[in-house]
C-alpha cells in the first residue's frame, strides 16, 4: 500500500448542492456520523475527512464497501477486516486531512490562532504521535509516556494559517502529500 497524505479545504462543501451530491458518495457509516452532528460546519468537516479516506482507499484499490469501521478502546478507528490498513483523520475549522499507510501513521491539522506559540506545534505533534502509536494523550501530557525514536514527524508547509503534521514509522516525502483544490 502506498503511504499518502491528503489535505483539502471544506469551503466547496458550503454549497448545499455540492454537499448533497458528495454526501451520497460516502459509505453509510460516514453518512450516519455526518448526520449525528448538529452544526453545518461539523457536518462539512466529517464529510470532508470521509471523502479523503474514500479517495485514499480507492487509490490503493481497496473497496470501502467491503469494510466495517470499528473503534479501539482509545477511540482510534480501524477496519475490522483489514487491520493492515492504518489511517488517521483530522480537521480544524475549514481544513481536513487524511493519512493512510501499511504502517502506523497519525496526522493532525490545527488552525494557527493569533499570537500562537510553540504550544500549537507541540500539541499538533503530540496528537499525531498519539494517533500513530496508539498512545494515550494524557500519558504524553503528564510525562508518563514519551516519543519513540521509531517515529518521525513531517511538518507540511502550506502558508494558509494552519499547521499540518504527520507522524509515521517511515519518513514522509513531499511526493506523498496531495493537496486537493476540490473533492
Amino acid at each position: 500500500m502506498e503511504t499518502i497524505v491528503y489535505i483539502a479545504s471544506t469551503q466547496a462543501l458550503e454549497d448545499a448542492e455540492t454537499f448533497s451530491r458528495l454526501y451520497k458518495t460516502v459509505p453509510k457509516y460516514r453518512q450516519k456520523k455526518i448526520d449525528s452532528y448538529k452544526t453545518d460546519k461539523e457536518k462539512r468537516l466529517s464529510l470532508g475527512v470521509g471523502l479523503l479516506l474514500t479517495k485514499a482507499l480507492k487509490e490503493n484499490e481497496i473497496d470501502e464497501s467491503l469494510l466495517e469501521l470499528s473503534h479501539k478502546d482509545n477511540g482510534r478507528p480501524y477496519f475490522k477486516e483489514r487491520p493492515d490498513i492504518f489511517f488517521s483523520l483530522s480537521h480544524s475549522e475549514e481544513r481536513v486531512m487524511c493519512s493512510i499507510s501499511d504502517q502506523p501513521i497519525g496526522c493532525d491539522v490545527e488552525i494557527i490562532k493569533e499570537n500562537a506559540d510553540e504550544d500549537v506545534v507541540n500539541w499538533t505533534k503530540m496528537e499525531c504521535y498519539a494517533k500513530a502509536s496508539d498512545t494515550n494523550m494524557m500519558d504524553l501530557i503528564n510525562g508518563k509516556n514519551f516519543y519513540s525514536k521509531d517515529y518521525s514527524f513531517k511538518e507540511i508547509e502550506m502558508n494558509d494559517g494552519y499547521r499540518y503534521i504527520v507522524c509515521s514509522k517511515i519518513p514522509i516525502e513531499e511526493k506523498q502529500i496531495i493537496k486537493l483544490d476540490s473533492f
